[in-house]
């Protein structure tokens, strides 16, 4: 869920602004996402059920505010899948010369059609495709290595503030963690197997993201990176020529394509956790001969569709980061509220953790909500906005 795709199509935009600092922006971003995690983590055991941040703060604040927050994650998957999606566009491009939106939306009907066939077979396309994006990050990694030491990683042309901007553009490139929770149904014993999935899954991946961001500052000046459509396949074509830029690239396609199947499996689920929970219509719920909620993954598809049309890869991932933050601090906040008032079963040390913990990622996020940009900022908060007025409304179900 989390691996690759982020990295692949963002990492020149982060570079950019974080210069050879980039791997301390990977730091930041990956330190706000593991100290979410550790939110999403105790919240498991007392609601192991799809769509996570509805879940989560419903059971904290009540339905309406579970709504906002439901909603604000189920919008920032497709907004994501649209980024990578247009991300793959690029990488194809780049490799056969045909447009980026029709490349964009020919990968979202083939993936649409995947969907269909059930959560099992999407499931192992995804973990064939995972170890080819896998692939690509370590041959990245290795072709940089021989340059790391004359390189110097402390330099950071824009400072902090730079780097700040880059974990938040990088932030991206760590979703994935917060969609485990919509696959709890799908889990033997979820209240065990999502805290240990989490944390094994987010430690791997900083570890390799920051020895990525080494190897690509060390390789390709920071400025080309952050100008490049295909970064990662610029750095490998300048060690290792023409030829490699094109087999990176292809796993930059398999890369891209595996977290866009995913996301939109996770999409469709959330969309189900929350029809079945009754704050959306109960049509949404309808599950097919294939076991998946056919009726919700029609509405994703035709949502990243049109944003694919419409947006550009950096304007689609900095609302995207901007959206998932915001619903981020009301996972963070719903574990601290629980928590000062003895609602979940810890005592001692632990109740205290469940408190200081989740309230520093949540100034985490808020920081890296800051450093989105105002466009982000003022998406998000306007959204944020109008779903509290949704939720406020009658014709919501079951909202009481």
């Amino acid at each position: 869920m989390i691996l690759g795709a982020g990295v692949y199509a963002l990492i020149g935009p982060a570079a950019g602004q974080a210069g050879n600092a980039l791997w301390l922006a990977f730091v930041l971003a990956g330190l706000t996402a593991g100290l979410t995690a550790y939110a999403y983590a105790r919240l498991a055991r007392l609601a192991p059920r799809n769509s996570p941040e509805f879940q989560y703060t419903a059971l904290a604040f009540g339905a309406r505010p579970g709504f906002v927050a439901g909603t604000l994650m189920l919008l920032a998957d497709v907004l994501a899948a649209a980024t990578v999606t247009i991300g793959f566009g690029g990488y194809l491009e780049h490799l056969a010369g045909t447009p980026t939106v029709v490349n964009a939306l020919a990968l979202t009907v083939a993936l649409g059609a995947i969907l269909w066939l059930g959560v099992e077979q999407s499931i192992a396309v995804a973990i064939v495709l995972t170890g080819l994006e896998a692939l690509g990050l370590l041959l990245v990694i290795a072709v940089g290595m021989p340059s790391w030491p004359a390189t110097d990683y402390l330099t950071a042309p824009r400072g902090l503030t730079g780097v700040s901007s880059a974990a938040a553009i990088i932030f991206f490139a760590y979703l994935g963690f917060d969609e485990l929770g919509n696959f709890a149904e799908e889990m033997r014993r979820p209240e065990r197997d999502l805290p240990r999935a989490l944390l094994i899954s987010l430690v791997a991946t900083t570890v390799i993201y920051v020895l990525v961001a080494l190897s690509a500052v060390a390789v390709v000046d920071a400025e080309r990176l952050g100008s490049s459509a295909a970064p990662l396949a610029l750095v490998v074509g300048g060690v290792l020529g023409k030829r490699a830029d094109m087999v990176l690239s292809l796993l930059a396609l398999a890369a891209t394509a595996n977290t866009v199947l995913l996301l939109l499996a996770a999409s469709a689920r959330s969309i189900y956790g929350m029809a079945a929970a009754g704050v959306l219509p109960a049509r949404l719920a309808h599950v097919g001969q294939t076991a998946v909620p056919v009726t919700a993954i029609v509405l994703v598809l035709a949502m990243q569709a049109v944003l694919v049309v419409v947006g550009t890869l950096r304007q689609v991932a900095a609302i995207t980061d901007a959206v998932v933050l915001v619903s981020f601090m009301f996972v963070n906040a719903s574990l601290s509220w629980l928590a000062t008032r003895h609602r979940t079963p810890s005592r001692g040390g632990r109740r205290i953790a469940e408190t200081l913990i989740p309230s520093l990622a949540l100034v985490l996020c808020a920081w890296l909500l800051l450093h989105a940009g105002l466009a982000s900022l003022l998406a998000a908060v306007g959204l944020t906005l109008v779903l509290v007025l949704l939720g406020s409304s009658s014709w919501i179900p079951h909202m009481g």
